[in-house]
């Protein structure tokens, strides 16, 4: 993760808590595929940009090794497709597949200012965290905060 690329994850992490609000996904897997096609891999918090990289971490972690280089993004970083996606774009290796494909999506996507893939049955947004605001109020000792009225003679 370049400099720019930290300041923007930071600054929407910021941004949530300071909106009390959180990242959502919403939706249902379609089993398309398109997750496992074009995708960017970040390594130890550095997205791969050659194919030197690329095998170094595969000896780090064999997991990797499903996937292959297929292409280049604009930004410069390697595009990946799995190996064991099969035809009707399902895993060949369901139960053995890596973190990376069993959080899929995972709303750090959405911090690093990244897409879903076209077609993809989920959706990310941000709300408001109820949970953080009825948390804040309930412990608000304020008579504002509560509701309560001073009495006042």
């Amino acid at each position: 993760m370049n400099l720019f690329e930290y300041l923007t994850f930071q600054y929407r992490k910021w941004r949530l808590k300071r909106k009390r609000q959180i990242v959502v996904i919403r939706g249902n897997c379609k089993m398309c595929g398109s997750c496992c096609r074009s995708i960017c891999l970040s390594v130890g918090g550095k997205w791969l940009k050659t194919k030197k990289q690329f095998l170094k971490a595969t000896k780090e972690d064999a997991s990797l090794s499903r996937f292959e280089i297929c292409g280049r993004a604009g930004d410069g970083y390697l595009q990946f497709s799995c190996t064991c996606l099969n035809e009707e774009g399902t895993c060949n290796d369901y139960e053995n597949r890596p973190q990376l494909c069993q959080s899929f999506p995972n709303p750090t996507i959405f911090m690093q200012c990244g897409e879903l893939p076209e077609g993809c049955g989920f959706r990310m947004s941000t709300e408001v965290d109820f949970e953080k605001i009825l948390n804040a109020a309930m412990h608000d000792e304020s008579p504002i905060g509560t509701g309560h009225m001073l009495n006042k003679k």
